[in-house]
């Protein structure tokens, strides 16, 4: 048998054992031995729940991929990059200092694998399209995939199947069905005649029936029953989500991708006057507050605090508001993407790389204010996950500032390296919130 059709009919009898293990795993939360992490001896133990069903997935893709698209080489080594990161992020649910984002971060890496797996991301690779390539995964592939599940059981007709001839020389199974159903009512009525004559044999079977009834009773079937009806839904959409992408030939992405390219330089209708006066408006504006507090900016550098105030609460005063400064700053970047008139290569002028410039060292400052809190907040209160994530937070908008500096200088994005950082550091400050649990900080 060809290899691909046996791929395809793997793929199809593996996607309900998959959706079931989803389904029981990841909704499981009263079951407080698969997940979260549990010291003993000194020593962290792993909960393998979410890991395990990342592994699932991915060698499920796998099947489907090789079975719907022929392919037998290798997947390519970004497709390898965001598999381990769906491992690792659901590894990282059991010893990252939040459970619900790490789960998060594991069904994103997830979808988003399937697409590169099958080079479906709308800009040829990791790019600023990101939003619309996870929007497409999660429900236009997926969705619109349902009926695959189906359809696809097509893979386990021999050839030549549908003709007239075939046709007649078809078994019919459903008076084999039924007669077989016959005789075992008949066996069961016959048996328990005898065993109303032989009282070692009623022991027999009632001892039987009655370890039979207390396993049934043990498996909580009203629990089952509710997870393998469920699991249907669960089924559809996750073999719908690899099946449409492994059949897809990347056209539709493309046209897709050109479409909203064009709908976003539509937008970009702003003049260069309106676009300085505005990044002007906030780099003055920061450049003010900065020289009106610049005790409070360098206060967690030197250790010092103001008079009159906590410790506690000069390191928790403005930290979150930093933090948002620095989000909105971004925004004000891609605002400036979208609307401002640009020349034919998207190239900005002079007086915007300026004012840019400076708007993401600003950020970069406020990073490192924010951090110099946080720090002297840590050293005396210790680790706790909020301010663990407050630091991924932070650095991660700082590095997506530094590479809003290296893009407008060398008019080549850096979204991609923004990206795949966020994730790698997200993945390394959940290793080291496990650390810290285990050393006790």
């Amino acid at each position: 048998m060809d290899k691909k059709v046996i791929f395809q009919r793997l793929g199809i009898l593996l996607a309900y054992p998959m959706a079931y293990t989803y389904v029981r795993l990841i909704f499981n939360f009263d079951d407080v031995s698969l997940m979260g992490p549990a010291i003993f001896n000194g020593k962290l133990t792993v909960a393998l729940t979410y890991p395990v069903f990342a592994v699932i997935f991915i060698l499920v893709n796998e099947i489907i991929r090789r079975g719907r698209r022929g392919v037998s080489g290798l997947p390519s080594k970004e497709t390898v990059f965001w598999y381990i990161m769906t491992f690792l992020a659901g590894m990282t649910a059991s010893i990252g200092p939040e459970m619900e984002l790490s789960v998060f971060a594991m069904h994103l890496c997830g979808v988003y694998s399937v697409l590169t797996s099958n080079g479906l991301l709308l800009g040829g690779k990791t790019s600023g399209f990101i939003p619309a390539d996870l929007i497409h995964g999660f429900y236009v592939k997926s969705f619109a995939g349902f009926p695959n599940f189906i359809i696809d059981w097509c893979c386990f007709k021999k050839p030549g199947e549908g003709t007239d001839e075939s046709v007649a020389k078809r078994k019919n199974y459903i008076g084999a069905v039924i007669f077989v159903a016959v005789m075992a009512v008949l066996l069961i009525i016959s048996v328990s005649f005898m065993a109303a004559i032989d009282e070692d044999l009623g022991m027999f079977f009632e001892d039987v029936f009655s370890s039979i009834g207390a396993y049934f009773t043990e498996l909580e079937i009203y629990e089952i029953i509710p997870r393998l009806i469920f699991a249907i839904p669960v089924c559809f959409y996750l073999y719908g989500l690899m099946s449409r992408s492994a059949k897809s030939d990347g056209g539709r992405e493309k046209r897709f991708a050109s479409w909203l390219t064009g709908f976003m330089g539509k937008g970009k209708t702003a003049s260069a006057v309106i676009v300085y006066i505005a990044a002007g408006v906030f780099v003055l504006a920061y450049i003010l507050f900065f020289v009106k507090r610049l005790a409070y900016m360098i206060g967690g550098f030197a250790g010092d605090v103001p008079d009159g105030m906590l410790v506690s609460h000069y390191a928790r005063e403005g930290f979150f508001e930093l933090v948002g400064i620095m989000a909105v700053n971004m925004c004000v970047y891609l605002a400036i993407i979208l609307f401002g008139k640009a020349d034919q290569k998207c190239r900005f002028s002079l007086p915007a790389k300026i004012l840019v410039t400076m708007l993401m060292v600003e950020s970069i400052i406020f990073a490192v204010t924010a951090m110099s809190k946080l720090g002297l907040y840590y050293s005396i209160y210790g680790y706790t996950p909020k301010r663990i994530l407050a630091m991924w937070a932070t650095l991660a908008l700082g590095f997506a500032a530094a590479m809003t500096v290296l893009t407008v200088h060398r008019g080549k994005p850096h979204f991609r390296a923004g990206v795949i950082f966020t994730a790698i550091s997200y993945i390394a400050i959940c290793v080291l919130s496990a650390v810290l649990v285990v050393i006790g900080a």
